[in-house]
């Protein structure tokens, strides 16, 4: 696990930068022209990312944050590979982190809504103990 990228993007996730003109949701890995998805930040955007979607635009392979995001097309492999990768994450980790909608008990839970803010609080967690804990994101 990588201590240090985990921090930096849930820092980077606690005030996303308006210059990238994308929002936040964890419902789409990356997605553009979106009219119809919330986007939970507090600036008007055209696009969206997820946790693993923004690791993959933002991180650089040493867990810095770098000053110019990634291209969507350099991304190789899926999102959730190549950010699990970048943050240091074994498989099972990273689909709870990514995608618990799909892999935990709470899949009704209103995922489109989590805030960058709150995603950013089950990334220090995480950095902290080593688990994924989204029940600190759904009850904030």
């Amino acid at each position: 696990m990588n201590i240090t990228a985990i921090n930096n993007l849930a820092a980077f996730l606690e005030n996303i930068p308006s210059k990238h003109d994308r929002g936040f949701n964890m419902t789409s890995y990356v997605a553009a022209g979106v009219s119809v998805e919330q986007t939970n930040v507090g600036f008007q955007c055209n696009s969206t990312a997820c946790i693993a979607g923004w690791a993959s635009l933002v991180l650089g392979e040493n867990g810095e944050i770098m000053k110019t995001a990634r291209k969507s097309s350099e991304v190789d492999d899926f999102y959730e590979d190549f950010a699990g990768d970048l943050l240091g994450l074994d498989h099972r980790t990273a689909m709870e982190l990514f995608e618990p909608m799909n892999v935990l008990i709470e899949p009704d839970a209103a995922w489109d809504e989590v805030t960058p803010r709150q995603a950013a609080k089950v990334l220090r967690n995480l950095a902290k103990t080593g688990e994924v804990d989204w029940s600190i994101a759904l009850t904030s």
